[in-house]
């Protein structure tokens, strides 16, 4: 368990057929998520649980718990109070230049769907 703040922030306890998985938690700036997803289609017929989130000051992505399901079984996420929450398994900061490139084919994108015209303005070296 790791510490997450002086005083109790919201957690997610998270069950799978009854067992604790985590207790998942990001203080007191972020998005915290449990999401069961079913993908279907091209092949592919799965069924996925994911306990993450993503810690805003940090630009952090934080991942508890990423793991197939099956038929029958019951996912159950108690909302509680916690002064310590579970270490992540996984974290992975954002890549600013990644950021930049995917924001960028976004508007790209958008532009050509409604028809625009991106047009771009090469700043010299040392005018940023």
């Amino acid at each position: 368990m790791i510490r997450a703040t002086e005083t109790a922030v919201y957690a997610f306890e998270v069950y799978r057929n009854s067992k604790r998985l985590c207790v998942a938690g990001i203080g007191d700036d972020g998005v915290l998520t449990t999401t069961v997803t079913h993908v279907v289609g091209k092949g592919r017929n799965q069924v996925c649980l994911r306990v993450g989130g993503l810690i805003s000051t940090t630009r952090e992505f934080v991942e508890w718990r990423s793991q197939q399901l099956k038929t029958g079984d019951e996912i159950r996420v108690k909302i509680v109070e916690a002064t310590s929450v579970d270490r992540p398994k996984e974290r992975r900061k954002e890549d600013p230049n990644q950021e930049l490139k995917r924001q960028k084919r976004y508007v790209r994108e958008m532009a050509r769907k409604f028809g625009w015209q991106v047009t771009t303005k090469r700043v010299k070296k040392g005018q940023e």
